[in-house]
């Protein structure tokens, strides 16, 4: 009878150090990659307009830098929104570079 006592205290423990690393993985998920979502595309493309205009040499490089202190600060919101602005910049400049340089082959030539 004890033994069967032993053996479920020790599933009870298992189970309650299994759900706190479980709620620790869940809340990294959310805060680094469901919230920064919940930032309004508005907002996002603003601050790459701002970055695109006072960092025009490389406004890309400068946005990465802004995620990886973030990252260090330990900030997965503020990471996640630099992460945001970062593609929404790159996207930006691959729409300039194929409105500015198409390919040959865009224009209909092998």
């Amino acid at each position: 009878m004890i033994d069967w006592h032993w053996a479920s205290l020790k599933y009870a423990k298992i189970a309650a150090v299994a759900s706190l690393v479980a709620l620790g993985i869940g809340w990294a998920l959310v805060e680094g990659r469901l919230l920064p979502c919940l930032i309004p595309r508005a907002d996002i493309d603003a601050l790459a307009e701002a970055v695109m205009r006072e960092h025009p040499e490389d406004p890309e490089g400068w946005a990465f830098g802004e995620e990886h202190a973030a990252w260090v600060r330990g900030e997965a919101v503020e990471q996640g929104r630099w992460r945001r602005v970062r593609r929404r910049i790159r996207a930006r400049l691959r729409e300039g570079e194929a409105r500015v340089s198409p390919s040959p082959r865009g224009r209909g030539e092998a």
